[in-house]
């Protein structure tokens, strides 16, 4: 027996809700699931922006390097053409494996979009795996494109993949080829 957090009467280990007070006594995560989530969302999206920051100059070092390189040589940098489900998978299955395989690489490919914040669309749900927590979070630094999109809706993109961060592949530079 276990004492109820409210009235202090003896209770079932597990009960849910006291029999007495009807007291709840669920932890505060377990009442909460929806404040839960943003707090996870928060600092998920606090690390990835840290993250982010980390990447953004090498990432501008490699533009440089690649703008160079145009510049030196007349043929124009292609994206590789994948999926997103191939590059979650990719990174699913070996994130070491995968950074050293797409990052740096310019890329496009079709998604459904999950989310459109300031910072650019966010890709949920784009791994074969049924309980895959991957994500593609791609910043694009022209905003105008964000304004005709709609969540639910698939687009293509084109951007430079950087590294993942607790389950969420970094693309910068991307531009919606819709």
């Amino acid at each position: 027996m276990k004492k109820c957090k409210s009235c202090q009467m003896e209770i079932d280990p597990k009960a849910k809700k006291c029999p007495h007070c009807q007291a709840d006594q669920r932890i505060w995560f377990a009442r909460h699931p929806i404040l839960t989530g943003l707090i996870i969302l928060v600092v998920i999206g606090i690390v990835g922006a840290a993250g982010g920051s980390k990447n953004s100059s090498s990432s501008s070092q490699t533009t440089g390097q690649a703008q160079t390189q145009s510049v030196a040589s007349p043929t124009p940098i292609t994206a590789q053409k994948i999926t997103a489900q191939q590059l979650a998978d990719d990174f699913d299955s070996n994130q070491v494996a995968a950074e050293s395989k797409w990052k740096d690489k310019l890329v496009e490919f079709s998604a459904k979009v999950a989310n459109i914040t300031d910072s650019g669309i966010s890709f949920t749900n784009v791994a074969s795996k049924e309980f895959s927590m991957t994500q593609i979070s791609c910043r694009v630094d022209d905003k105008n494109q964000l304004m005709s999109l709609k969540n639910g809706q698939t687009i293509t993109v084109r951007g430079v993949i950087g590294s993942q961060t607790i389950g969420v592949i970094d693309m910068s530079q991307c531009q919606v080829v819709q």
